[in-house]
């Protein structure tokens, strides 16, 4: 093959050069001579353990020059870069005085292995480079391009970060200005998740090599990037979707299933740190986990909170389609740029939907409260008047309590919350509470907050689904506040609370 390189308008490279491959490679350096070599540069493997070599052979026919050859890997740092003596036909490494359990032999600390060939006019050499893969992905595939542009890559994939990195701030900044207007507890989780992705692109980038830390040290820091990534992003889903409020059982298997798998993973990194191998593969398998696992989120949620459930997929979608294209650009080279560069775009529109979807919500529960302070308002006068008609022993109708309604379906989830229950309930029914422990001190706060549901007219299975619990607890807790109330067995639960109520 030939490398036309334009350096100026005037310079021109002329280089011949040619690839060769090997897979499984058992030899060690010294017996170089006895691998086989296939003609190509397709180096790319998934989840490849093992060794794998690369031959260059190249040629300049023309003036002194430099080029660069390039491997597609990003977190693998096993790369090893060796010149051949023709006079004692063995391998001269790059730099045999270099610490390689902290480093590799790449010429500039960028994140793609790479390695500066200088050559004379007309000087003819031979080049082998080693990797090894302990069952992470390999992409080992090499590319030569002149020194010019390797550092055109370099400024590109810089002013790409600073395009991403700076985005990323810029919605914090967007987030922090909303959280500090409403106070809501969303924003935790969702300040949570974007740091986390962060975190996780920094490592897997190897933005920590030449700091000094080993490279099993930063595999192991990895790892735990991803599973932070893994779990705040999981978290926030489900407060997103307010998963915890709509299907309470359902919630608590994703708390235990998240504590199995990224618990039992983080577990066994730390009782067998050497088996990166494994811990790369169980790495893979959970983020495939955790992109099942969102769609089942937003697929159990979708009946309860279908706004909400739509907002999150579009978000969701737009992340998982960047992803998709950055993986078939990764085998099939379809497309300009780099392939991880599509991940980082996909976390881009993602963060920006969610940042959009989130605001809007807010305001539609601002707007809300503001419409349920008027309505309350409203009430309070019709019962005022309505009062002066009813008969101490008149049923309360749950028709009266519309926006107490409103209110527990939308948020009661909180110790604040029940607060602004309580004082909302009590200025529609003022006695209610204080004669009802007046008479019966005994009763718990969970019993008394149950009987309140009972009073308003709420069936079993609302009481459940507000105080997230089974419909047997809410029957359960029936039982036993009836005991205390000491409710004869002859009457019902909902006509003994009318006695509290005073008109």
């Amino acid at each position: 093959m030939t490398l036309f390189s334009s350096c100026s308008n005037t310079e021109r490279l002329d280089v011949q050069y040619s690839f060769a491959v090997a897979r499984d490679v058992e030899y060690d350096v010294a017996d170089f001579d006895q691998i086989q070599f296939t003609p190509g540069q397709q180096l790319d493997l998934g989840f490849y353990e093992g060794s794998a070599w690369i031959q260059l052979n190249i040629e300049n026919t023309g003036k002194p020059l430099s080029v660069v050859v390039m491997c597609g890997d990003l977190i693998n740092r096993n790369y090893r870069f060796y010149e051949l003596d023709t006079l004692s036909n063995s391998l001269l490494p790059y730099d045999p005085d270099l610490d390689l359990a902290y480093q590799d032999h790449r010429t500039y600390n960028f994140a793609k292995p790479n390695f500066q060939i200088d050559l004379d006019e007309n000087e003819k050499k031979t080049f082998y480079i080693t990797t090894t893969s302990d069952g992470r992905i390999l992409q080992g595939s090499p590319l030569l391009v002149s020194l010019n542009e390797f550092h055109a890559i370099k400024e590109r994939t810089l002013l790409f970060d600073i395009i991403f990195y700076g985005a990323i701030a810029l919605l914090v900044l967007i987030n922090l200005f909303y959280f500090q207007s409403v106070k809501s507890n969303i924003y935790y989780f969702y300040g949570a998740y974007i740091l986390s992705s962060c975190l996780m692109y920094l490592f897997v980038e190897g933005r920590l090599y030449g700091l000094g830390l080993s490279h099993a040290t930063i595999d192991h820091m990895m790892f735990v990037a991803i599973r932070m990534w893994i779990l705040t992003s999981i978290l926030f889903a489900t407060q997103f979707l307010k998963t915890k409020e709509t299907n309470f059982r359902f919630y608590q298997f994703i708390i235990a299933l998240l504590i199995l798998t990224l618990g039992g993973a983080t577990l066994y990194q730390f009782f067998f740190p050497d088996s990166i191998s494994t811990l790369h593969m169980t790495e893979n398998l959970l983020g495939f986990l955790w992109i099942m696992l969102s769609l089942a989120v937003v697929g159990i949620s979708y009946r309860k909170r279908k706004l909400e459930s739509t907002y999150y997929l579009i978000a969701f979608s737009a992340f998982i389609f960047f992803v998709t294209l950055g993986l078939l650009d990764s085998h099939l080279t379809m497309l300009p740029g780099d392939p991880f560069s599509y991940f980082k775009i996909g976390t881009i529109f993602e963060f920006i939907g969610f940042t959009y979807f989130i605001t809007v919500l807010i305001k539609k529960k601002l707007k809300t409260s503001e419409q349920l302070e008027k309505d309350l308002a409203l009430t309070r006068q019709e019962l005022g008047e309505k009062q002066k008609a009813l008969d101490v022993d008149s049923k309360i109708k749950k028709t009266d309590f519309a926006n107490i309604f409103k209110l527990v379906e939308s948020s009661l989830s909180t110790e604040a919350e029940w607060d602004e229950f309580k004082v909302r309930f009590d200025q529609l029914q003022p006695d209610f509470y204080n004669q009802l422990l007046r008479k019966h001190p005994g009763l718990s706060k969970s019993e008394v907050r149950l009987l309140i549901l009972i009073h308003i007219g709420y069936s079993q299975k609302e009481i459940a689904d507000i105080l997230r619990i089974a419909p047997d607890s809410v029957k359960k807790g029936r039982n036993r506040a009836r005991k205390k109330l000491e409710v004869p067995s002859e009457v019902r639960l909902e006509d003994f609370l009318l006695q509290f109520y005073k008109k």
